[in-house]
């Protein structure tokens, strides 16, 4: 799997831009629909690319999404710069939220990010370095049949 990608994007993430958030997922969604990327795959790839888009948003500084469209496959890398996730198997139990009390009121922060995330991809890698940020790959393989 070291084989360039068909199609490579980047899109930047403002944190604490609430009123641009989903901007980066709806730009990626976009973008594997005019690829021809099977429904099933775009929707599994667009759910997850929200919830990791948000996460950005309400708790880091900056990011970034990059797109990499395969024959077989869409791999999303969503970086950070942040706080970190001080304790990552913590932070993937459904519930568990570090959302301020400003995200909250916005109706953000029920803690099923990244369950969901990990819910939607078929391969999913969270590294966190506390005071730096976080690194999330996420693997998606297409239905093939089902490419459009």
């Amino acid at each position: 799997m070291d084989e360039a990608p068909v199609v490579h994007y980047e899109f930047p993430i403002l944190g604490r831009a609430y009123f641009l958030g989903g901007r980066a997922s709806t730009s990626v969604k976009r973008v594997l629909t005019q690829a021809g990327v099977d429904r099933e795959t775009v929707q599994r790839v667009s759910v997850a690319c929200y919830e990791a888009e948000m996460n950005v948003v309400l708790h880091a500084r900056a990011g970034h999404v990059a797109l990499d469209i395969y024959t077989d496959r869409v791999m999303l890398h969503v970086y950070d710069r942040g706080p970190g996730i001080a304790d990552v198997k913590l932070a993937m139990t459904c519930g568990w939220s570090a959302a301020s009390e400003e995200a909250r009121a916005l109706g953000f922060g029920a803690g099923m990010g990244l369950p969901n995330i990990q819910n939607q991809a078929d391969d999913m890698q969270l590294t966190s370095t506390v005071g730096e940020g976080v690194r999330l790959e996420l693997t998606f393989y297409r239905r093939g049949a089902g490419d459009e």
